[in-house]
């Protein structure tokens, strides 16, 4: 399954929505009783008939739309999403369906405001894109530029207006049911209907009947700054209200702006949603998918991160974002995409989204400032804006990024008194083979290692309160960023002396994503952890880490996994899927609080589920398929000056893959390497 886009949704977002706001002063529904809710949501599913020329061979109009408006008197300003279907009569009727999307804008006019029932009467307008699925529509010859993953058909885009009257009927002040009538007319470019033995046709209607909500999350008010006079909430380490309802509409948002997206930017051949596809995938269930590594192990897990944002940045905590990550996920695998729902995706985003969301959330944390102002403030914003999309967006709908006010009391809610961050630049060789000379490849590196509070030294012991996290990037290699890996506590108990403990024992979430034109791997795995330290003199001192893994679900580049058993396959997936058990270890002998020098080990055994085996359980040659990956790697930085140093570091991996099947040769793969680089250490 394919989804990107969940940065430009934030953004779409963000310039679709304004506050009025003065510098350290949020408008809050102080007074709530007098004061109208300004934000809210709307959703609706429609069903009904068309017309106009796509009547000839189009029918049976069904739709579902989610739009964010603003109100303002009896009015209501707004933009929204409809992702419908039509299907094709008879003889054709058993053929996939014609997509139809719409972006809009919406002006609403309340005819009465008081009392339980309030009609109203909408008028929107918008661009529009018919586009069928069935594949008696596919281009043939298909266009030069054409790629997997495209859609072989034709799209047609134009425009679209609309009228819809209603009536709503109030069950609260933020909630009402809304049964309403749909009246649309559409013209898009023309399109050739011969392959149905029909003519042209350039324009439809249809009419539908809508049943739907109104929902005004949190009285309608994005958690800002409170005000003077304001009621009193439960509200986070930065002042930010708990607001359930906007982290729950920001997720289905951010879902269905990136399926739009994908359509428009990327024409691809899953995004014609509908009820139709919404209803056709829980029915058929979870698959395993064909994706690239990337979209699989880093892109989807960053949309996960976008969703447990959604909550983390409306003042939810760890536990409760991460149901939104998961619920995101899952309704993305039912709803975003026309593609059978991904069980692999399912993990890699839900599960894998909260490493890499709370990830975000912290550091976005140690970067921004409340007291700041001038160009100060606007670095510190737009930075954090890049390293957090959604926190961003927050900020700026609620007024927070241009508001002054106090930073968390508690420094690790901001920035941690303990911690560490490594910035290496430098060179990079990575070898196929025994030794590092055997078909050598040379890379510009850029690698950052950063620790977050301290296991042993932290004062509070929350999720992720000690996390450590590992980034690389490599100029010229497949992708960019190849290394991606966080490791976040999520409980400890400390041994010995409560206040400054030596032996610490955790439960850990990590994340894992290492693609390189050698090896891939990745996966989201659970451990248990002993952190320990030992003082060998008043400036030397050895710290280490020993883990055992659980891995939820894991991926990792196998000769064979071209046979896995995919639906809908695409291309050959490069890669196994399955669950596994492992172990780590690692020290650093550290000067003053910096490491000088630092071992590290690894070993991954990965019990392979879908790929090499088809799917085990369901489908398979008879074979049983195992990975025994192992890791090694050792560091060195001489200190200069100051925080300065030069060092050099040698890593090897090891891919043993055991195959009971006759057909299948067991292969072992090699991977050494060696980076040398400048050193910048800033230890807390």
């Amino acid at each position: 399954m394919r989804s990107i886009g969940a940065p430009l949704a934030v953004w779409l977002l963000a310039t679709t929505a304004t506050v009025s706001a003065q510098p350290g002063r949020f408008d809050a529904p102080a007074g709530a009783a007098a004061k109208p809710p300004r934000w809210g949501f709307n959703g609706a599913l429609g069903f009904g008939g068309a017309g106009g020329d796509f009547s000839s061979i189009l029918q049976e109009p069904i739709s579902g739309e989610l739009g964010l408006f603003r109100t303002q008197g009896p009015w209501r300003f707004g933009v929204g999403l409809s992702f419908g279907s039509f299907t094709m009569k008879a003889p054709y009727e058993h053929e996939d369906e014609w997509g139809f999307q719409q972006v809009y804008l919406s002006a609403t006019r309340m005819l009465r405001k008081e009392g339980r029932l309030r009609p109203y009467l909408q008028v929107r307008g918008g661009v529009a894109r018919l586009h069928p699925r069935s594949e008696l529509f596919d281009m043939d010859p298909p266009p030069a530029d054409f790629e997997t993953g495209d859609s072989p058909a034709r799209p047609a885009n134009g425009f679209s207006i609309g009228l819809v009257p209603g009536v709503e009927w109030n069950l609260n002040r933020s909630v009402a049911l809304d049964l309403s009538a749909g009246l649309t007319y559409f013209s898009v470019s023309e399109y050739d209907l011969a392959p149905v033995n029909a003519g042209t046709a350039s324009s439809g209607s249809a009419f539908q009947g809508r049943i739907g909500v109104r929902w005004h999350p949190d009285d309608g008010y994005p958690s800002g700054p409170a005000s003077a006079g304001a009621p009193d909430k439960p509200r986070d380490a930065w002042g930010v209200a708990h607001n359930y309802g906007w982290a729950a509409g920001e997720t289905l948002g951010i879902n269905l702006f990136s399926s739009a997206f994908n359509e428009y930017h990327r024409n691809a051949n899953f995004n014609q949603i509908s009820p139709r596809s919404w209803w056709a995938n829980l029915e058929e269930g979870f698959t395993f998918d064909d994706n690239e590594f990337r979209t699989n192990q880093f892109i989807h897990p960053f949309n996960g991160a976008a969703y447990f944002n959604s909550a983390r940045s409306n003042g939810l905590g760890y536990w409760t974002s991460s149901v939104y990550a998961v619920s995101g996920a899952l309704f993305w695998e039912c709803c975003g995409e026309t593609h059978p729902m991904s069980f692999n995706d399912l993990i890699a985003t839900g599960i894998g989204g909260i490493a890499l969301g709370e990830m975000q959330y912290r550091l976005s944390s140690e970067i921004l400032d409340n007291r700041s102002g001038g160009k100060t403030r606007v670095f510190k914003e737009v930075s954090s804006f890049l390293v957090d999309p959604v926190r961003g967006f927050n900020r700026v709908l609620s007024g927070r990024s241009g508001a002054s006010h106090d930073n968390p009391t508690d420094p690790i809610d901001w920035r941690p008194e303990q911690g560490a961050s490594l910035l290496m630049v430098g060179g990079r060789v990575i070898g196929q083979g025994e030794s590092i000379s055997e078909n050598t490849k040379s890379y510009f590196n850029v690698a950052f290692d950063h620790a977050y509070g301290s296991p042993f030294d932290n004062p509070r012991r929350k999720p992720f309160d000690s996390m450590d996290v590992v980034l690389q990037l490599s100029a010229g290699e497949k992708v960019p960023l190849n290394v991606v890996r966080i490791s976040g506590d999520l409980w400890e108990k400390p041994f010995g002396n409560e206040a400054a403990p030596d032996h610490v024992f955790a439960l850990t979430q990590r994340f894992d994503y290492m693609n390189n034109t050698a090896f891939e791997f990745g996966g989201q795995s659970l451990g248990a952890t002993l952190h320990s330290r030992f003082r060998l003199s008043p400036n030397l001192g050895l710290s280490t880490r020993v883990d055992g893994l659980g891995l939820i679900l894991g991926a990792v580049n196998s000769e064979y996994a071209k046979i896995a058993d995919v639906p809908d396959r695409e291309r050959l997936r490069e890669y196994d899927y399955g669950p596994g058990l492992g172990a780590s270890a690692q020290s650093s002998l550290t000067l003053g609080g910096k490491p000088l020098v630092s071992l590290f080990y690894r070993f991954q055994w990965i019990s392979v589920s879908n790929g090499s085996v088809f799917s085990k359980g369901q489908s398979s040659m008879g074979s049983d398929a195992n990975h025994y990956i192992q890791a090694a790697g050792a560091r060195l930085i001489a200190p200069i000056l100051g925080g300065l140093g030069l060092g050099a570091d040698g890593t090897l991996f090891l891919r043993k893959s055991r195959y009971s099947f006759p057909g299948f040769h067991d292969i072992d793969q090699r991977n050494p390497q060696l980076r040398a680089f400048v050193a910048w250490n800033d230890a807390r």
